[in-house]
């Protein structure tokens, strides 16, 4: 634990009432303790301004190498010590994925996987999302489940396509990425079962990659990873395993927390069918209608960071080697920065929502992703007149930080005309 002058307050996102609605939790936070002192030598920091600094300060790394964290992530704290952590036994090149996100191995590996994610070269891709989109809601029935139609085939179609992955290949991505996912939920607990089938899911999914790099080395196709193995030649001391990593890291957030994004997008449109209407009479609204949902109910609701130097915040000195939550979902709500905060405002707020981060690590695949959310977006409100979840309590994906339904099954409306 850092110092002990923090006023007391237990903050336990463990807590199944946060898990339903961790907003007023996170008011608290902003309000009386925007710097709480947590376990394992971590911090918990929620007002926008501060953590928008904080994701653009270069004091601030991703490398979990040699942290309490890490040790619990990778399974080697003191044997006398349940883990509170993930405790998922990771090792090897599996636990180096935790040591290829910081200045210089991360600037090889963004600029190695680039330039498929700029503006220009996701605009290409706008007539072959859109055909995968009115693929997969033809013919859509007035009750369907939006996680099963649309949410996870989405993106596990417009990535494999992209990496020329197959069909029955990219069932075996979607799988994986499920229970890779746990390794992004720093501070969850899972059991044994699931901490096994994660690191079963780690191993197998980058023995997959270095299998198809191997393969298509050498090649000339156009497919994300045949450029890879090519723009891999021409950077020095950059290995297969790197490579592979970097597909690993590209394929579990990809598909997971837009799946998220997707979902909570689905239950805000039902939520407010006045913007569903706007929506489906003026496409152009889909800019502003996702900005709101990501802000409101983002995807990943803390981004964490290594502080590799010490910094003082609101009277707390946050030590090198401690690591911080940054609270993306609570600074999205801070009234300090955004006016009425908790209630959805098209087009109306000067300050734009954190949730794809800033800095060195702001989402590379945030061009993608808003392309695939806004085609989605819009063609559901081409489709249905009124969505209406049939559960009267959206049921959550287990976890801390990431938030999206399991299911959301629901009645619509179709559209006519």
């Amino acid at each position: 634990m850092a110092d002990s002058a923090e006023p007391e307050f237990f903050f336990d996102p463990t807590d199944p009432a946060f898990r339903r609605n961790p907003y007023p939790v996170y008011a608290k936070l902003r309000d009386e303790h925007p710097v709480l002192a947590g376990p394992l030598n971590s911090w918990v920091v929620s007002r926008y301004e501060d953590v928008e600094a904080l994701l653009r300060d270069r004091r601030l790394g991703k490398d979990l190498g040699g942290t309490q964290f890490f040790a619990q992530v990778a399974g080697t704290g003191p044997d006398e010590e349940p883990p509170p952590f993930l405790g998922l036994g990771l090792d090897g090149w599996d636990a180096n994925l935790f040591r290829l996100l910081d200045p210089p191995d991360h600037t090889k590996l963004r600029n190695l996987v680039a330039a498929p994610f700029t503006p220009s070269a996701v605009e290409a891709l706008i007539k072959s999302v859109t055909a995968v989109v009115d693929e997969l809601l033809a013919n859509l029935p007035e009750r369907f489940d939006v996680m099963e139609v649309l949410a996870s085939q989405l993106p596990v179609r417009v990535l494999g396509d992209m990496m020329g992955i197959d069909r029955e290949d990219q069932k075996l991505l979607a799988a994986w990425s499920t229970e890779i996912a746990h390794i992004l939920e720093l501070g969850a607990a899972p059991s044994e079962d699931v901490a096994i089938a994660c690191q079963r899911a780690v191993a197998q999914c980058t023995e997959y990659f270095v299998k198809v790099l191997q393969e298509r080395e050498g090649g000339d196709g156009t497919d994300l990873i045949t450029e890879l193995t090519r723009a891999g030649e021409t950077i020095e001391g950059l290995t297969i395993h790197q490579i592979a990593a970097v597909c690993v890291l590209l394929i579990v957030p990809g598909l997971d927390t837009f799946a998220n994004l997707i979902g909570n997008a689905a239950v805000i449109l039902a939520e407010h069918p006045d913007v569903l209407e706007r929506l489906a009479a003026d496409s152009s609204l889909a800019d502003d209608v996702l900005d709101e949902v990501l802000r409101l109910e983002p995807p990943t609701h803390a981004s964490w960071r290594v502080v590799n130097e010490p910094i003082t915040l609101h009277g707390r000195t946050m030590e090198a080697g401690a690591v911080v939550l940054l609270m993306l979902a609570a600074a999205n709500r801070d009234e300090r920065a955004f006016e009425n905060p908790d209630t959805l405002a098209l087009g109306k707020h000067g300050r734009k929502h954190l949730s794809f981060g800033r800095g060195i690590h702001y989402c590379l695949g945030d061009n993608l992703s808003r392309l695939m959310a806004k085609e989605a977006l819009i063609g559901l409100a081409k489709r249905c007149a009124s969505i209406k979840p049939d559960d009267d309590e959206v049921a959550l994906k287990p976890g801390l930080w990431l938030r999206g339904p399991a299911r959301l099954p629901v009645t619509t409306t179709p559209r006519v005309g």
